[in-house]
C-alpha cells in the first residue's frame, strides 16, 4: 500500500469517527435535556403536594376577594346578603304536634266476645 492510500484511509476513518462523535454527543445532549424537562414537569407524589393542588383548585373555583396579607391567618368567611339567607323554621317545645287519632271503644259488657251470649 502506498503512503497516499494510507493517509486517505486514516483521514477517512478520522472523518467517520468525528461524525460519529458528533452524533453521539447530540444524542446525549437530547437525552439529558429530555430528562431535565421531564423532571421539572412531572407530577409530585407527596400528600402535601396533593393537598396544595386541591387547594389551588378550590381557589380557582372561588377565589378570595381579600388582600394577600389576610391569607396568612386563613381565608375570611364570605358574607352573603341577608335577603338570600334561608332561615330555619323554629320548632316550639310546648307543641308536640298533632295528637294521635283515637277510636271509641264500645261497651261489651266486660267480656271479650263482643257482647254476644255464649
Amino acid at each position: 500500500m502506498s503512503e497516499a492510500a494510507a493517509i486517505m484511509i486514516a483521514s477517512s476513518s478520522a472523518v467517520v469517527l468525528s461524525n460519529l462523535a458528533y452524533l453521539i454527543g447530540a444524542v446525549v445532549v437530547a437525552v439529558v435535556g429530555g430528562l431535565i424537562v421531564w423532571m421539572r414537569h412531572r407530577q409530585p407524589k407527596s400528600v402535601d403536594a396533593r393537598m396544595a393542588s386541591f387547594r389551588r383548585g378550590l381557589n380557582a373555583l372561588a377565589p378570595e376577594s381579600s388582600a394577600p396579607e389576610s391569607s396568612k391567618t386563613g381565608p375570611a368567611p364570605r358574607k352573603r346578603p341577608e335577603q338570600f339567607r334561608i332561615k330555619p323554621i323554629a320548632h316550639r317545645e310546648s307543641d308536640p304536634g298533632p295528637e294521635p287519632a283515637t277510636v271509641p271503644v264500645e261497651e261489651t259488657g266486660g267480656d271479650m266476645t263482643g257482647g254476644q251470649p255464649g
